[in-house]
């Protein structure tokens, strides 16, 4: 005979009844109001009831937390879905930033509004039943301007009573809405309208094609990749959609002097469903706060200037057709010094005395007081920054395979591989690890890591599609940490002249000024740090490794890494505790 706990932990079939039910009524209330709006395009409300739909079925399936990865992409694209449906998707999952798209909190709210009451054990069912129920409640919006909806004289009623029939009828391809497959941002056509001709497609049509080139290239990252293709949208968003060979450089002049005028607090991506003309009427006035930075534009100018050149490789444009970089802005040497700002070693003992090192309450809770420690990128990223010396993304993107922990001096390798590019040549080297990482049980991570077949240090950090490598890190860590640091009493954080705080990147730029000395060989600092040396050229791991004077050098930059302050000497030694790779870094 079965326990009575075995079977109180669920829901009843009618309590399950009347969540779903009533869900998808409140998800029909909401979802159609923009199909009453006569000012709101018809396409766009059908484009945001699916792509809502996809982000709640993607919760669903992933614990609550929406997951866009390679597998799920595939999946929708096999159902459907086209490019403009997915960035849309993209920027929603970016959005949630890797949280439960419903807290605890939420979820009780959203069943009290419907008159049920919450319970703490059902509280997984509930959260799958609710993303279940709004991802039902969309797609049925959806078929709103559907004929047999219309003909029905009452159409949220037919869309509450009878659009479960729909929806398991239709597919993507046949008889649900379609996504538009217009541009994202609302455009404006070129004027004079000038007719599309095969030698000469609009550039709205082209510019996730181009970016995809580049980053395949590898010239740009994905994270820049990402940035880049937001940038020449908005481009053709202010400047109007045309044929690629109607824009000219006095294009690109005017959108350079139209940024001037966009502060740097608006979100594009938030106002580009309306005209930029009108939402360029509802910008503040320019300050010196929210003034657009001469390296920013500079930046968004060397993106036009790369996806010029690809498009001149790929044949669309002529060679030399706009010249973007001849409009950059001289950055003053205050400026460049303005960029990063590094911490102080005590910040760094600040951030290493935050509940990630010394007890937490797992995944979501990282950064309250608890009594476990959890060791993965949250834990890791942050010492390796410090005391290996590396850059985010360098670290983000170890596989288990680059380590050499049972020959001489245990050691890294920070080689290219199918998850990190380098920046430079001189990026590719080899580094001892530091004393610390090894006494605080970076060896017996690494080794689990190996013995569970993975082959990413960090694969939390690549489940999502949207955001990976040290982007995801980012978006899911490293701003918590920031905002548990700008909580502490006593703590100011460091700003730069030009008003940039300092960051995850200023822990490498901590080391490396405290590296600065004159008894410290600046050659073997430029060696760890990845920088090109002057003169002699750094030997090269595997010939080190042939003429048995590895374990010399290794030795040697191990020296200079033990001249770092010991930020993290107060971190206590846990044991090993890993959670589920999807839960990992949260």
């Amino acid at each position: 005979m079965l326990a009575r706990d075995s079977y109180i932990q669920a829901r009843s079939a009618s309590e399950i009844n009347n969540i779903v039910r009533g869900v998808i009524d409140l998800t029909l209330g909401i979802a159609t109001q923009g199909y009453f709006d006569p000012s709101t395009p018809v396409e766009d409300v059908d484009l945001a009831c699916l792509v809502n739909a996809d982000f709640h079925e993607l919760a669903a399936r992933h614990g609550g937390i929406a997951v866009l990865d390679e597998a799920e992409e595939q999946r929708l694209r096999a159902e459907g879905r086209d490019r403009v449906h997915l960035d849309h998707l993209r920027r929603l999952v970016r959005s949630a930033g890797g949280e439960q798209v419903i807290s605890d909190a939420g979820l009780r709210s959203r069943l009290e509004h419907i008159g049920v009451s919450a319970r703490e054990q059902t509280t997984a069912q509930d959260r799958l039943l609710m993303h279940r129920a709004i991802s039902e409640g969309q797609r049925r919006a959806a078929f709103f301007n559907d004929p047999r909806v219309i003909s029905s004289g009452d159409p949220l009623h037919y869309l509450m009573t009878e659009g479960g029939a729909l929806t398991a009828r239709s597919t993507r391809n046949q008889n649900a809405p379609k996504t538009p497959s217009s541009a994202a941002p609302v455009v404006e056509p070129a004027t004079p309208p000038v007719s599309e001709t095969g030698d000469s497609p609009f550039l709205s049509t082209l510019i996730d094609q181009i970016v995809e080139n580049i980053v395949s290239a590898g010239v740009w990252t994905e994270g820049v990749g990402e940035d880049a293709r937001r940038l020449l949208k908005q481009f053709v968003w202010m400047i109007g959609d045309k044929p690629c060979l109607e824009y000219s450089q006095k294009d690109v002049a005017i959108f350079r002097r139209e940024l001037w005028k966009m502060p740097n607090t608006v979100r594009v991506q938030s106002i580009w469903h309306l005209s930029y003309a009108k939402a360029k009427s509802s910008f503040a006035p320019i300050t010196d706060t929210n003034r657009r930075s001469n390296k920013t534009m500079n930046k968004d100018l060397s993106y036009i200037s790369t996806f010029s050149k690809q498009m001149a490789a790929a044949g669309y444009w002529p060679e030399n057709f706009i010249n973007p970089l001849a409009l950059a802005t001289k950055v003053t040497p205050q400026e460049k010094s303005s960029g990063r700002v590094p911490w102080t070693p005590g910040h760094l003992e600040a951030i290493f005395s935050c509940p990630i090192y010394t007890g937490n309450g797992g995944s979501g809770r990282r950064l309250k007081k608890g009594d476990v420690v959890y060791q993965d990128a949250a834990y890791w990223l942050p010492l390796l920054a410090a005391y290996q010396l590396g850059r985010r993304d360098e670290h983000a993107g170890h596989l288990v395979t680059d380590f050499v922990l049972d020959h001489g001096t245990p050691h890294m390798l920070i080689r290219p591989n199918a998850f990190r590019g380098l920046k430079t040549s001189e990026s590719d080297r080899f580094i001892p690890i530091h004393p610390r990482l090894l006494e605080l049980g970076f060896r017996e991570f690494v080794e689990a890591a190996a013995a569970r077949g993975e082959e990413r240090l960090f694969p939390e950090l690549w489940l999502n599609a949207v955001k990976t490598g040290g982007d995801q890190y980012y978006s899911v860590s490293w701003k918590k940490v920031m905002t548990w640091l700008r909580d502490q009493p006593g703590i100011v954080i460091p700003r730069a002249p030009g008003g940039k705080e300092a960051d995850f990147h200023s822990i490498r730029s901590t080391g490396l000024s405290q590296l600065d000395r004159h008894d410290i060989n600046q050659n073997i600092v430029k060696d760890i740090a990845g920088h090109a040396r002057e003169g002699t050229t750094a030997t090269s791991y595997q010939k080190l490794l042939a003429s048995g004077g590895l374990e010399d050098v290794l030795q040697e930059r191990l020296k200079v890494l033990m001249r770092l302050p010991d930020y993290a000497a107060e971190v206590r030694r846990h044991p090993l505790k890993v959670m589920h790779v999807k839960v990992r870094t949260r």
